[in-house]
């Protein structure tokens, strides 16, 4: 068997799917593949398994306690992910619309590299895990994660401003 590297972050969707093609290449080569409730019970197993896993695997992100701690993360930055968040709807709401607005207005901030990064979908932020600096890539993230990741990001800044 030739080892592979998943990614760093998959959706549940993509590693449910890899593991249920993966154990149904492995069950019909046995007699328990014959029996269709054995397969979707073992699809079942392998759809639950590859779920975990993907939550296991974003919890860099997410971290024990939530979402990674804004509380050092330029205006900038969270400026320019919201604007990444406005633009891609992943927010809800006209809210987000006037803080970004609002933040637009200081002088420098959307010139800033911070904010540049930002609006890219990279979020600069501290990690609870490490508590050191990272640098978070919302596109790399399942919608639901990102819309969570944006709407924190929503009401930081505005506690900002």
């Amino acid at each position: 068997m030739v080892p592979f590297r998943l990614p760093a972050l998959l959706s549940a969707g993509a590693l449910a799917t890899i593991a249920a093609l993966s154990l149904g290449g492995c069950a019909s080569e046995t007699s328990a593949a014959q029996n269709p409730e054995t397969q979707a019970a073992a699809t079942a197993a392998a759809t639950a398994a590859a779920q975990s896993t993907a939550s296991q695997l974003t919890s860099g992100l997410t971290g024990a306690l939530g979402l990674p701690n804004l509380s050092s993360t330029s205006t900038g930055n969270l400026a320019g992910v919201l604007n990444y968040c406005v633009t891609n709807n992943l927010t809800s709401g006209g809210a987000a619309s006037g803080i970004l607005s609002t933040a637009s207005q200081q002088p420098g901030l959307t010139g800033s590299s911070d904010y540049s990064a930002g609006q890219q979908g990279i979020l600069q932020a501290i990690s609870n895990q490490t508590s050191t600096s990272q640098q978070y890539s919302l596109s790399s993230l399942a919608e639901p994660l990102r819309r969570k990741v944006c709407s924190a990001v929503s009401s930081h800044l505005q506690g900002m401003l």
